[in-house]
């Protein structure tokens, strides 16, 4: 941030606004730095928000629940760990959830028409399950039973062990092939299946510039960068909020 900015708050705003705009133009002032810490405070206000997630005759949802920013010496990227929950439904039951750590990197850029800075080029390295209370898969009874007439349902019940094939006629054949994944009771096999899909969706959202923070004009210090600042830049283990190109 800009060094004694409780200075310039107490001038008055014409006065504080005339000198800054003097440093910025002679270049005494060139950057505002920002750290991993005053970033990741800036990016609580942005979660949670949830993303629908396309599978065959079913209801599916992502949420962002938090994420972190870090900034590693001697790179040009932000680092994003983003905490997920996944979320499948059919008829209207939970048949699996888990909590993911999906973790990238990504390009900052500044949006001088909008004041907002986004990011561009991301690239996601890992999306891994998170064993804990929240993580759940349904049985092959479980998900028998969702399907069968309730004629049968009490026979069903009573019964040891119930494979999928009883659905066989009752459920469309695109629903059934994905119903498959879950014989094993392995929630990484399904969460394999759908990692193409998670991460699609996240892309996309970046590239759609869904992603982006707006410059706080009640903020002393984002409302001189959304004036006059032209660029952003991870430099030096910080986020550089630069007033001149050179």
């Amino acid at each position: 941030m800009l060094q004694d900015s409780t200075i310039w708050q107490k001038l008055p705003p014409f006065l504080s606004r005339f000198i800054i705009k003097l440093a910025i133009k002679y270049k005494w002032l060139r950057k505002v730095h920002y750290t991993e810490d005053e970033l990741n405070e800036l990016l609580t206000t942005s979660f949670p928000q949830t993303l629908p997630v396309n599978v065959a005759n079913s209801d599916a949802e992502l949420t962002l629940l938090n994420a972190e920013l870090s900034m590693p010496m001697g790179q040009n990227k932000l680092h994003l760990q983003m905490y997920c929950a996944f979320k499948v439904m059919v008829a209207g039951k939970d048949i699996y959830r888990a909590h993911l750590i999906v973790s990238g990197s990504a390009l900052p850029y500044y949006d001088p028409e909008n004041t907002a800075i986004r990011i561009k080029a991301l690239q996601l390295s890992d999306v891994r399950l998170v064993n804990d209370d929240y993580a759940f898969i349904g049985s092959t009874t479980d998900l028998a039973t969702l399907f069968m007439p309730k004629a049968f349902k009490n026979l069903l019940l009573g019964t040891v062990h119930v494979t999928l094939s009883v659905l066989k006629g009752f459920v469309p054949k695109e629903l059934m092939n994905y119903l498959n994944l879950y014989s094993s009771g392995s929630k990484q096999k399904v969460l394999d299946f759908h990692k193409p899909e998670i991460e699609h969706i996240l892309i996309n959202k970046v590239e759609q510039e869904d992603w982006y923070y707006e410059m706080d004009e009640t903020e002393f210090e984002e409302r001189i960068f959304a004036e006059f600042g032209q660029h952003v830049a991870v430099e030096d283990g910080e986020l550089i909020f630069k007033f001149h190109l050179d």
